[in-house]
């Protein structure tokens, strides 16, 4: 399989920032060292960057004034059954020496490495993925239950918009804006079909705002959804998914179910999906020459790219165990 050439060298002295430093020291388990240092620490061979908001912008800078390596860092898409809000740790970290993933205006490793699976013999592995992550009902987070969500019966078309909040990083960086989200619910229910918005349960609650949640309920005929169930059960009533950048919009592609981007997630651009994208998506998506099939696509995204470390003991797993993992977590848990 594929070596992670990309990652930092194990065993290498790496800065980070306090907020990395403090909140997530058990990064080094997955680079072989005792502890992260400060960026300017004498020495060090990279820094590992957090995220897309301003301490990850100085960090990097400093990493170029200082002409050492880089490392945008962040969750896999297949994650834990808790929330990280709720300290829970992660079974997988991506880390890119070009972009974060997110970021469609620019390559990343990510990006090259699904354009190279359009040419790889990894249709079996991620045929295998796929059939197991749907099998056990994961995605990247699992702590909500399978049941049934409660809508309206319908002989209709069910479109699902995916309602993302403000300050979502990778809404603008797919090239996505406001107007996106207005253009989706505008052609949702133009279509004829019956609209569904998922909307965010901290945007229900009122403690964040969203682009679509408070014009959708406005809306004539659209159906707020924000029950606490699985990213699974909602898709099992959805025969299509509408987003931006939302991860969703993945999920509902392992499951065969059609999805349509107004923004330019990594998964988007590639014939997989379809895209109704706004002047700025454009322009990102004219590298996206490659056509990987699905199971190409997931084999890139769940097993090339990630890497996957046991929280009990970080031993390094692969992604088959750690969606093994994942559910039995959730079965010890009584979850469903």
């Amino acid at each position: 399989m594929l070596q992670k050439d990309w990652f930092p060298p194990r065993g290498a002295r790496l800065g980070a920032t306090f907020y990395v430093r403090q909140s997530q020291p058990w990064l080094c388990h997955h680079f072989g060292i005792e502890k992260l240092e400060t960026t300017f620490s004498p020495g060090i061979r990279g820094i590992i960057l957090w995220g897309g908001r301003i301490p990850a912008k100085t960090a990097r800078m400093i990493a170029t004034l200082r002409g050492v390596r880089s490392w945008f860092l962040e969750d896999g898409f297949l994650r834990s059954v808790g929330l990280g809000k709720e300290n829970t740790l992660p079974i997988s970290i991506q880390a890119d020496d070009l972009g974060m993933p997110v970021n469609a205006s620019r390559e990343t490793r990510l990006e090259r490495l699904i354009a190279a699976s359009a040419k790889m013999d990894i249709v079996a592995l991620g045929a295998d993925i796929r059939d197991a992550l749907v099998r056990e009902k994961l995605s990247k987070y699992n702590n909500l239950p399978h049941r049934e969500p409660k809508l309206e019966p319908t002989t209709r078309r069910r479109v699902l918009l995916i309602d993302q909040v403000f300050g979502d990083v990778s809404v603008p960086m797919s090239g996505g804006s406001e107007e996106s989200f207005s253009r989706m619910l505008e052609d949702a229910v133009a279509s004829g079909a019956q609209c569904v918005v998922r909307t965010h349960p901290d945007v229900m609650a009122g403690f964040r705002k969203g682009y679509l949640t408070e014009r959708a309920a406005q809306t004539p005929g659209v159906i707020l959804m924000s029950d606490a169930v699985s990213v699974d059960s909602v898709l099992s009533v959805i025969d299509e998914v509408w987003t931006v950048s939302s991860q969703f919009g993945l999920d509902a592609m392992l499951r065969g179910i059609p999805v349509r981007c107004y923004g330019a997630p990594f998964y988007s651009g590639w014939g997989l999906t379809e895209d109704r994208l706004g002047v700025a998506s454009k322009a990102m998506l004219t590298r996206r020459q490659a056509r990987p099939s699905c199971d190409q696509l997931v084999a890139a995204a769940f097993s090339l790219y990630p890497s996957y470390r046991d929280t009990t003991d970080w031993q390094e797993i692969d992604v088959f165990k750690a969606i093994e993992t994942l559910a039995a977590e959730r079965h010890a848990l009584d979850i469903d």
